[in-house]
């Protein structure tokens, strides 16, 4: 998880803190940490989730089956 913090810093992303939160949701700031497509959620990108207002910190492997599908970063 340090290289996708580190990405996110790169962007300009620094005051966020990375933390876990107690039910094992990994966020960034106050927002969930989530993998998207970012040719459809830019890096960045802030949207709701199930599981709360969600960022687009990275990018995932499923996006080559369903660009639109995104993965709630957890510690489970």
């Amino acid at each position: 998880m340090s290289g996708v913090v580190q990405i996110m810093r790169d962007a300009g992303y620094t005051s966020e803190q990375y933390w876990v939160r107690s039910d094992g949701v990994k966020m960034f700031g106050d927002y969930v940490m989530v993998a998207a497509d970012q040719n459809v959620h830019p890096l960045g990108s802030v949207y709701e989730t199930s599981l709360g207002m969600g960022i687009v910190c990275d990018t995932g492997d499923f996006i080559y089956d369903d660009p639109y599908q995104t993965d709630i970063a957890v510690a489970w």
